[in-house]
Parts: C-alpha cells; sequence; structure tokens
C-alpha cells in the first residue's frame, strides 16, 4: 500500500491537522524495524501517538518508555496495575460513583490478547512497516466524513465504544487491532491534558486495509457535493 500518496490525498480531501499515525504492537524485539530506536524520553501512548501526527517523531516504547501503565497494559506490554485492573483508581479519582460500576468498566474496556514487547509509532507516510492501526486525530466535521466514507461502499453502522478512559490505547489502537473494525472514541482525560488533545478533536482508529476505501469514497463525495 501506498501510504505516501494516500496521506497526501487524504490531506487534500479531509485538510488533516499534522498526520495520520501508524501504531503497530510486536510481540518481540526482532520484530522492530531496521533504524527505529527506542524512545529516548518517558511518555504516554498519547503523547507517542501526538509526537508521530505533529512532530513527524519515530521510534518504540517498552515498558521500560511508557510512563501511563494502564495504556501499557490494554496494549499487552506490562501488567496492568492492580488498582487499574480492579477499578480502584478510577473509583477514587471520582470517576464512578460505586467500586463496582468502575469494575464493571475497566472489564469491558479493549485489551490485547497477546503480551507484546512494544509498541512501534510513525507518521503513516514514512512508516517502513505495516500498521496494525491507523489513528486519525480529527475535528467532528472531518470525522463525519470519515464515518461515511466507510459506508459508502458496503452500508453499516460507525462503532463507538468507549467509556472516557484508556481512550487512545484502549478504544483507539486495541479495541481496533482485536477487531479489526474501526472504532470513534472522544479522548478521556489524561489524553486531553498529557496528550493536549484539542476541545474540538475526536479520535478514530482504523484497519490499514480501511484507508483504500476511505479516499475513493472522499473523492466520491468531493465530485457529487463539492
Amino acid at each position: 500500500m501506498n501510504y505516501g500518496e494516500m496521506v497526501k490525498e487524504l490531506n487534500e480531501l479531509l485538510g488533516l491537522k499534522g498526520s495520520p499515525v501508524a501504531v503497530k504492537l510486536v510481540e518481540n524485539a526482532d520484530e522492530i524495524p531496521d533504524g527505529y530506536k527506542k524512545m529516548d524520553e518517558k511518555k504516554r501512548h498519547c503523547e507517542f501517538v501526538q509526537d508521530a501526527r505533529l512532530k513527524g517523531n519515530k521510534g518504540y516504547a517498552t515498558s521500560e518508555e511508557h510512563l501511563c501503565k494502564g495504556g501499557a497494559g490494554v496494549m499487552g506490554i506490562e501488567t496492568l496495575p492492580e488498582s487499574v485492573a480492579t477499578g480502584s483508581m478510577y473509583y477514587k479519582l471520582g470517576n464512578f460513583e460505586t467500586a463496582e460500576g468502575a469494575l464493571e468498566t475497566v472489564n469491558a474496556i479493549p485489551k490485547a490478547r497477546k503480551n507484546n514487547y512494544a509498541s512501534i509509532y510513525a507518521p503513516l507516510e514514512s512508516a517502513e512497516f505495516d500498521p496494525d492501526v491507523v489513528v486519525l486525530i480529527l475535528t467532528p466535521k472531518q470525522a463525519l466524513k470519515v464515518s461515511q466514507s466507510l459506508l459508502r461502499k458496503k452500508g453499516g453502522r460507525i462503532s463507538s465504544d468507549y467509556s472516557g478512559i484508556q481512550s487512545l490505547c484502549a478504544d483507539a489502537v486495541a479495541a481496533v487491532k482485536e477487531r479489526g473494525i474501526p472504532n470513534m472514541t472522544l479522548g478521556c482525560n489524561g489524553s486531553r491534558k498529557f496528550a493536549q488533545i484539542a476541545d474540538e478533536e475526536v479520535i478514530i482508529g482504523l484497519p490499514p486495509e480501511n484507508l483504500e476505501d476511505i479516499v475513493e469514497a472522499l473523492k466520491v463525495f468531493k465530485e457529487k457535493w463539492g
């Protein structure tokens, strides 16, 4: 797939801010592409995504580089901390009225089924690997166009499965990789605070094989609707 040409067309058709982000979860160190280095500072998964999107950063992060252990945990890079796995952290933070509600929510959060060594990041147009997921950070109007594009060929509905926590890690990456279908999410307190996802932005995670249909549909919409 020619990702460079696709990103060029997506930018022309949608007017993206920054790049779509290629994300891949790998089980072993020998799956890291040549030339990719460990991230040089510890950050959260959502921050690594934003750095690839807005700064063009490439690299990979093992459990050592992931500051947010909840994010690393749902992606299978390390064991979920007990406070996250039981929901007690979110209950104490005031997200939920009861501990039972917190536990029910975290049990339902999408999680990687395999143990992984690292997560890899790059702007899609310059990724030297086949991503598991492409993360788009969009305005609602752009997300509408992408949603319409996803449905043009076969119809149906767009999944938007989220709980307001662990958004770019669980909702936009783990859910999409495990289910093989797109998912739209609204961000979370952490991603909006630390990765500075803007108030007017939403997130869509896509299987990369959907990109070609999106671009083709957007071209048709431009021709028909202007």
